[in-house]
């Protein structure tokens, strides 16, 4: 028969054991989403690339973003960031 000190330890022992692997699972799913983001961001790159954006004269500012080639970009710019929020708010709650 097991001492109490034995049991406590070895219940320890196991929560360490179930919590690294509830962070691999984390990290895991955090990777997958991660590549298959990069994957529809490539995606998106690749099939707005052939836009008719020029950079000579005044197309080179900030409204060239208004125009109708420019969607693409736009939606790859808030995926990103909402994306990058994701990352950030889950990555802060796990190393609390």
């Amino acid at each position: 028969m097991r001492t109490a000190e034995e049991r406590v330890a070895r219940l320890h022992s196991r929560a360490a054991e179930l919590q690294k692997q509830q962070t691999r699972r984390s990290l895991a799913s955090l990777g997958g989403v991660s590549m298959i983001l990069t994957v529809v961001l490539s995606a998106l790159i690749v099939r707005t690339g052939g836009s008719s954006h020029t950079l000579a004269g005044d197309e080179f500012t900030g409204s060239s973003l208004l125009s109708d080639g420019a969607g693409g970009y736009v939606l790859a710019a808030v995926i990103a960031f909402f994306v990058g929020v994701t990352v950030t708010a889950v990555i802060f709650r796990t190393r609390r």
